[in-house]
């Protein structure tokens, strides 16, 4: 992403030969949402859908050919075959999801961030990297503050299982 954005990028690059002005997409802090959230899904977007089509592999063909026979359109097929097919790895997924709600983006922010995007790029991460490693090390506090993370994200996956159980799927934990 920074040979991709940086201002002597491609993008700029494309900018530029069209007559526009370069744009300093890793210094705004009005960008710097943006960039991470089209960062984060085109990171997770290969592997997820490695999964999902897995999933759907796994559904028996013969289910589809009786659709089709039955006259069942594309939308019905997938209301009524493909997601039920997949529920139970759309629930893992959603569950993986939220475990790591807490977790998530470090490393995209750590590495787009600058001093420039300092202020819009302080998540509970890089708040626990500053006062570990930067200034005065802190690590009982950093290590409290890692705790209470933990603890808030360890209540949110228990959380995400009871809701899918109530919802009347397996969940993770029997």
């Amino acid at each position: 992403m920074t040979n991709i954005l940086s201002s002597h990028g491609l993008v700029n690059a494309v900018i530029k030969a069209l007559g526009g002005e370069a744009v300093n997409f890793l210094g705004s802090p009005r960008l710097f949402a943006p960039l991470l959230y089209i960062t984060e899904n085109w990171k997770s977007a290969g592997w997820t859908m490695i999964i999902y089509l897995a999933a759907i592999a796994g559904i028996d063909t013969e289910q589809y050919e009786s659709a089709q026979i039955d006259g069942a359109t594309r939308l019905q097929t997938m209301r009524h075959i493909t997601l039920p097919g997949i529920k139970d790895t759309i629930i893992v997924l959603l569950i993986l999801a939220i475990g790591n709600i807490m977790v998530q983006g470090f490393d995209q922010v750590f590495n787009l961030s600058n001093a420039a995007t300092a202020k819009v790029a302080e998540i509970l991460d890089m708040y626990i990297y500053r006062i570990t490693f930067r200034a005065a090390a802190d690590f009982s506090f950093s290590t409290a503050v890692s705790l209470f993370r933990s603890i808030i994200n360890f209540v949110l996956l228990l959380s995400a299982d009871r809701i899918t159980k109530w919802l009347g799927s397996d969940g993770l934990f029997n």
